[in-house]
């Protein structure tokens, strides 16, 4: 745990190198200091259709981070604050630029590790 999912406009790629926003959201998880690294996984999802508001032709990311329960706001404030300075750079060209943590209900969450790749 965490899941970092990052949806983000399709025209985006253009203009933002995706892989190295994975990376960013990732090291801003990191760096808040509030999981093991090993646990933290970082995807991103390309959305090729959307709206933001009226306008047909702008951008935006939104990353939810998705933790289990336990977790006070401060922290959860904290983790989106050090997410949003890891990549606060590279997405000014960004129309909209959401943030959210959920809580993951616990008894309805499961979890399989295997040794393979």
């Amino acid at each position: 745990m965490p899941h970092c999912i990052i949806e983000y406009s399709a025209p985006l790629a253009d203009k933002i190198d995706i892989k190295h926003l994975i990376q960013r959201v990732h090291h801003g998880a990191i760096d808040a200091e509030l999981f093991e690294r090993s646990a933290i996984k970082t995807r991103a999802i390309r959305c090729e259709d959307y709206q933001v508001g009226d306008n047909h032709l702008g951008s935006f990311i939104h990353i939810t981070i998705k933790i289990m329960p336990g977790r006070t706001d401060e922290q959860k404030n904290h983790l989106l604050t050090t997410v949003y300075d890891s990549i606060a750079a590279e997405t000014s060209c960004v129309c909209s630029l959401t943030l959210e943590v959920i809580d993951i209900n616990a008894k309805a969450y499961a979890k399989h590790l295997t040794s393979g790749r």
